[in-house]
């Protein structure tokens, strides 16, 4: 457990340095303004920063570099986390949740891998995907973290608030990709927000596995 949380929280810690350093050094462009200068929070999607060509139509070298370790640095986090997240659980129960959370983590490396400039549509189905199988396995491991877990501690309610944006995000990803619909800065801001919960959930829990393992 230990050596789960200790991989957990350097490589939380390296996906937000390397994340932040992509942003900085993403030229512009987004798909609502495509000639805009720099990276928008509420514009852009993460998705842009894995781009060799920026929308704008600079080159993106840079800032890709930097989020492709930024996103590798994520999946390393998780990859510790859902051991964290299910070590409660009793077998066979434990090993299908942490089985479930790696197969999801798994696919978010290809997402990064596979940039929506290069593979449009398989970029976009192993999105769906991965995303379905996290959101699974974030749900199963809603349960009480221990005996003395309030039903609604903030942990648990992080969690939710995290499956709820990702949920949303993921019915706007499919409205405006397969359902015709207008590009809106709606769908880049719910991800994002559906980001910072998740990010919320990991350190709660992470922090309440450290206390509860001294």
């Amino acid at each position: 457990m230990r050596g789960a949380l200790w991989l957990t929280w350097t490589a939380l810690a390296i996906f937000v340095l390397a994340m932040a350093l992509a942003m900085a050094l993403y030229p512009g462009g987004s798909w609502t303004e495509r000639e805009s200068v720099g990276f928008s929070l509420w514009r852009n999607f993460w998705c842009d920063l894995v781009r060799s060509q920026a929308i704008n139509g600079a080159d993106n070298g840079a800032s890709r570099a930097s989020s492709s370790l930024a996103f590798a640095a994520l999946a390393l986090s998780l990859w510790g986390y859902w051991r964290v997240a299910t070590w409660r659980f009793a077998q066979p129960r434990r090993f299908r949740l942490l089985a479930l959370g790696r197969t999801a983590t798994l696919g978010l490396l290809a997402t990064a891998l596979l940039p929506s400039d290069a593979y449009p549509i398989v970029h976009g189905v192993v999105a769906l995907t991965s995303g379905t199988l996290g959101m699974s396995c974030t749900a199963l491991c809603l349960a009480p973290f221990s005996g003395g877990e309030p039903r609604w501690s903030v942990r648990r309610c992080l969690g939710m608030a995290a499956l709820l944006l990702a949920a949303g995000n993921a019915v706007l990803y499919v409205y405006v990709a397969y359902g015709g619909g207008p590009e809106t800065a709606a769908q880049p801001s719910v991800q994002k927000l559906a980001t910072l919960a998740l990010l919320a959930w990991m350190v709660s829990t992470l922090l309440r596995a450290s206390k509860a393992n001294g």
